[in-house]
């Protein structure tokens, strides 16, 4: 069963990337590759987590399906073939490197580094939101999708992946209930104004990802009430830095 497992997560970046490939080839295999992708993903999740279908497991299982549906959708408006090559294998080493670490944290304790999972879904989760984001933006400029068809997609999406990442970080819903109601609405609010600047969707979607890094990061602080003046003024410089640097170099339209 040991082997097995791990013969299930070296093939999950495979079968990702050549799913992918088919796609780019001909896309009348969009809906057999997203079936056959996804219920992978669930055995690939369901096996690192010890074949054990629990709480645990459906936790563990959001940021696998959301960061592979964010990845998959964004790569789709990507039309250079480098491009749409490099991000393919991007996200399917992120998906790899998320599951080994699950794997280790349930088969491995002893090897598991403290903190790892929480640093490594803090990362996952800036690119999630940055594919989500730039999609968004993408399907409203380039497909003319109704504002509240995204909205529909939108909300619920980020509103589990903030949960995902308190979770992970080991506060409840107790605690974090008011960031996970609140926070998917600013961001709402920034994608909506957002949406009014003269810039391409990919400078859009790295703004609110920035949005997000400043918000997750001092939201985690708080509730784990180690937020102070030097980490609050990190952040915002940080976060500052970015904008500046993205506001500086955009093609503006």
């Amino acid at each position: 069963m040991f082997v097995l497992r791990r013969l299930i997560l070296l093939l999950l970046p495979v079968i990702w990337f050549a799913g992918l490939a088919m796609i780019k080839s001909d896309h009348r295999y969009l809906w057999l590759v997203v079936a056959v992708f996804f219920v992978y993903l669930l055995l690939a999740v369901w096996q690192t987590c010890k074949g054990q279908i629990n709480k645990a497991f459906f936790h563990f299982l959001i940021l696998p399906i959301l960061f592979g549906a964010a990845s998959f959708i964004f790569v789709l408006f990507l039309v250079s073939p480098l491009a749409f090559y490099g991000v393919s294998a991007l996200s399917a080493l992120v998906l790899y490197f998320l599951l080994k670490q699950y794997f280790i944290y349930f088969n491995f304790p002893f090897k598991y580094q403290p903190y790892s999972l929480e640093s490594l879904t803090f990362y996952i989760c800036l690119l999630l939101f940055y594919f989500l984001f730039s999609s968004s933006f993408a399907g409203l400029i380039l497909l003319k999708l109704n504002i509240f068809f995204i909205v529909a997609a939108f909300c619920p999406m980020a509103g589990l992946v903030i949960y995902q990442f308190f979770w992970i970080h080991k506060l409840s819903i107790k605690q974090s209930w008011i960031f996970v109601l609140v926070l998917p609405l600013v961001l709402l609010e920034l994608f909506v104004a957002v949406s009014y600047l003269p810039t391409n969707y990919y400078v859009n979607g790295f703004f609110l990802t920035i949005a997000c890094y400043l918000m997750l990061g001092l939201s985690r602080a708080s509730l784990n009430k180690t937020l102070n003046k030097n980490q609050l003024i990190s952040y915002l410089v940080v976060a500052s830095v970015l904008s500046l640097a993205t506001f500086l170099s955009a093609q503006w339209n």
